[in-house]
């Protein structure tokens, strides 16, 4: 790790400690790092997740918004958030156009009701928050969670980075 606290990339090696030339085959394996509680985190985690997907820097824009929204929304609605509390970050590239993101929480903040994941209704378009999992749905392919009540919580999303940004709805004031 660096000195704020991002895993350093690691290079692959051929087998005789040189580093292996072109890109990895799909399914080569999930890259994971853990980050803490600072809201300042999620800036580390896009550049982490910018770094290590296997595409093309000008084809991480979905990657990183939805790694920004799943990480906020951890840290925002979970023990996560709290002093001590961490998030483990996964990348993985399932095809050759397909990357899978998942966010793991340590779980519902004590004292608070247990809430999962789900789409809010569109309501206020100039509301200050409650439209991230709307821009995780937008950005991927397919998305979803796993866990029980009262346990840590994974939130995953399918991205192809190949795919044409999405455009803009309209919006009517």
């Amino acid at each position: 790790m660096d000195g704020f606290g991002v895993p350093r990339p690691r290079r692959e090696t051929n087998g005789s400690g040189l580093p292996r030339r072109g890109r990895p085959s799909p399914g080569t394996g999930v890259r994971r790092a853990y980050f803490g509680s600072e809201p300042a985190q999620v800036a580390q985690i896009r550049s982490w997740c910018q770094r290590g997907a296997r595409v093309p820097a000008n084809r991480a824009f979905a990657l990183v918004v939805v790694v920004s929204e799943l990480t906020t929304n951890a840290l925002t609605h979970s023990a996560s958030g709290l002093a001590g509390g961490h998030i483990r970050v996964e990348m993985e590239q399932l095809t050759t156009r397909l990357v899978r993101i998942a966010v793991t929480d340590d779980g519902p903040r004590p004292g608070q009701p247990i809430h999962f994941p789900e789409l809010r209704s569109e309501g206020d378009v100039l509301a200050a928050c409650g439209r991230g999992l709307r821009l995780v749905e937008l950005l991927s392919t397919n998305w979803g969670w796993e866990g029980e009540p009262g346990r840590p919580l994974t939130v995953w999303a399918h991205i192809d980075p190949y795919a044409p940004v999405p455009e803009p709805a309209h919006v009517q004031v």
